[in-house]
């Protein structure tokens, strides 16, 4: 029961810290002057068109949270629970892919 809630907090946690502007990227503008951005890890995959990481993110939080809920409202089945833990180890997984990629990203301004 307590893996349950610990799972939706979880991805829940997860969309949050990836909406969240953690990164500063600068650049120097044809005027001489140097832009500051402030981007969100999903808005540096989506400069670098690797948005597919955030899908893929989406896909097995969405299945980690429905599986919990399922278990939640009383579906007891080994399946369910198997499905809830693949899903949340996958999602933690891509998670952490995702901060590693978003933090060696630097996008071109040209």
């Amino acid at each position: 029961m307590m893996m349950t809630i610990l799972s939706i907090i979880i991805n829940i946690t997860y969309f949050v810290v990836l909406n969240t502007n953690i990164y500063t990227d600068r650049a120097m503008m044809p005027t001489g002057e140097v832009r500051e951005w402030h981007r969100s890890p999903i808005t540096r995959l989506n400069i670098s068109d690797q948005s597919f990481l955030v899908y893929l993110q989406i896909v097995l939080a969405a299945v980690s949270i429905i599986t919990s809920v399922l278990f939640l409202f009383g579906v007891r089945s080994s399946k369910i629970r198997t499905i809830q833990w693949i899903s949340t180890i996958g999602s933690t997984i891509v998670f952490i892919i995702i901060m590693i990629v978003t933090s060696n990203l630097h996008a071109n301004y040209a």
